[in-house]
């Protein structure tokens, strides 16, 4: 058992270190080299760069119908979560005596249980719009409305689609074994609260008020709409505008940009994609909870990293962000998914902890 601890930690800190010596590597040459590096791999219709686009963003998508499908199937009846408390917050034994606490106990149990009904159904909606979007222009509801079909109709199915996918998760996860399940559990909450972090994402992006590199290029050749705003909307916009772009509204990530009254998207660092790919890296943090997790740690980081990676470089292509917006934005998710998964991994130990002192 030891020999696999030690072996599963020498993997994470390996992982971990590789994790973020690439991306600080890549803030520290970008801090020098952001314009320069957008130069040379911009390729705005990059078919790969713009599916990536649509699509990079289904890790943070797809995490609250998994996250909330998980806890649902996991939930715990009233007395288990009460002994979990009481092993943390021991003066809830005297109050489980109350007959009448007890009452609001099972009543704020059964609430609970309902919102995360209700916010697996609200990630289905994130989900099924994230996916179907891109490729059909709306989701179900919008395009049996568009099919002449009537709202009512197109609402009520649109409904029963959303609330099979939530029954099918749930199903799914109350297949697995309590040991694992117990993993998704925790990790759920884990993904939960770093979900939060993208409102850090977003409170940066306006703070720094850094142009966008295709923004620039945009303007300069004419792409804006009737206020002198740019606006891009389908139009191409080749390599070799770049040539005559006046670049001067370029800032290092570490000076306040400004939008001249011109720019309609001055909210490139960080990266938002790249933030919301980086739930992709819970999948290591999940598969160290299991057992045997020595063997799956590794190929599990290796192709999270690798997509959080290729997702990062895309957004370079696509003009969208620069270097230092990628890389800042995977090294502030992921230290933060390090810190929750830590604190609830500590909560965990020590509530068992206390249980078997407890029961002893």
């Amino acid at each position: 058992m030891n020999n696999r601890i030690n072996a599963l930690n020498r993997q994470k800190a390996t992982a971990y270190i590789i994790y973020f010596l690439t991306f600080g590597i890549m803030m520290l040459v970008g801090t020098f080299r952001d314009l320069e590096i957008d130069k040379a791999l911009f390729n705005y219709q990059n078919s790969f760069a713009y599916f990536m686009e649509q699509y990079g963003m289904l890790p943070q998508n797809i995490l609250k119908l998994c996250a909330y499908s998980a806890l649902i199937a996991s939930y715990h009846k009233v007395d288990d979560a009460l002994d979990i408390a009481q092993s943390l917050a021991p003066f809830i034994a005297r109050l489980r005596e109350v007959r009448a606490l007890r009452a609001i106990y099972f009543v704020l149990h059964h609430l609970i249980y309902a919102s995360f009904v209700y916010s697996a159904f609200i990630g289905s909606n994130e989900f099924l719009n994230a996916l179907l979007t891109p490729s059909a222009g709306g989701n179900l509801q919008d395009i049996l409305v568009d099919a002449g079909v009537s709202k009512a109709v197109a609402i009520a199915l649109w409904t029963v689609v959303r609330l099979s996918l939530v029954a099918l998760a749930v199903f799914l996860f109350s297949r697995i074994n309590k040991d694992a399940l117990k993993a998704f559990e925790l990790m759920a909450i884990a993904g939960i609260i770093a979900y939060e972090g993208i409102e850090l994402i977003i409170l940066l992006k306006d703070i720094f008020h850094r142009i966008r590199f295709r923004e620039m290029i945009a303007f300069s050749h004419g792409l804006v709409d009737e206020n002198g705003w740019t606006h891009r909307g389908d139009a191409d916009i080749p390599r070799e505008w770049i040539n005559d772009t006046s670049f001067k509204a370029f800032t290092r990530w570490y000076k306040i940009g400004a939008d001249y009254g011109v720019y309609s998207e001055p909210t490139s660092f960080p990266s938002g994609h790249t933030a919301a790919g980086s739930f992709v890296m819970l999948l290591p943090l999940l598969a160290g909870k299991f057992k045997n997790a020595e063997k799956w740690f590794l190929p599990s980081f290796a192709i999270s990293f690798a997509y959080l990676l290729t997702l990062g470089i895309t957004r370079l292509i696509r003009g969208a962000h620069y270097m230092t917006d990628v890389a800042s934005a995977a090294i502030i998710m992921f230290t933060l998914m390090l810190i929750i998964t830590a604190v609830l991994n500590s909560i965990e130990r020590y509530s068992q902890k206390r249980l078997r002192k407890n029961n002893d």
